[in-house]
């Protein structure tokens, strides 16, 4: 009997995070694919496909705040997973194959730009969320997933709340 309540705080983390983690996946989904709109009249309607990894013809700083921004969003995929208990290797192998499902719908839907420095960018969040996840393993030991869980469900909670007040102040526009 003494083992019951570490068992059912383990079961309320797992589907607290399971919960959160499909509200990431949405948001990601609603900011790559749908790129924050709330109509499809606002939606792009163009496609590009770029296989030249780091190029951009019109040289600007606007690619490295896009770089920095496509690894910074995929940084809690790899936190999420190994929060889990997912192994590392399936960790990155899935976020590769959640940027390259997002990627080719962009094209395939015309939703945008299709470009293999996001693959790469976003694939290599992943990888940092992993690391991430291995150095605060080191410093908080047993209770890293209960930080990550509150990190996560606080950043999630101020996230959702921002996009509320962002389209309520559009309506009333």
């Amino acid at each position: 009997m003494l083992h019951q309540p570490i068992f059912i705080e383990g079961v309320i983390m797992k589907k607290t995070t399971h919960i959160l983690f499909t509200i990431y996946l949405f948001l990601i989904i609603w900011i790559i694919l749908f790129k924050l709109s709330v109509s499809i009249e606002q939606l792009p309607h163009f496609r590009s496909f770029n296989l030249i990894p780091f190029y951009y013809p019109n040289e600007t700083t606007y690619q490295i705040k896009e770089v920095l921004e496509n690894m910074i969003i995929f940084i809690p995929f790899g936190l999420y997973l190994k929060t889990l208990n997912i192994n590392s290797d399936r960790t990155i192998f899935l976020g590769f194959l959640l940027s390259i499902s997002l990627e080719l719908s962009q094209y395939i839907f015309c939703l945008g730009a299709s470009d293999i420095t996001d693959l790469i960018t976003n694939t290599t969040g992943v990888l940092v969320g992993v690391g991430l996840y291995y150095l605060l393993k080191k410093i908080f030991k047993e209770k890293t997933n209960k930080i990550i869980l509150v990190l996560a469900s606080i950043i999630t909670i101020l996230f959702v709340s921002l996009i509320v007040i962002i389209l309520v102040n559009n309506e009333c526009t």
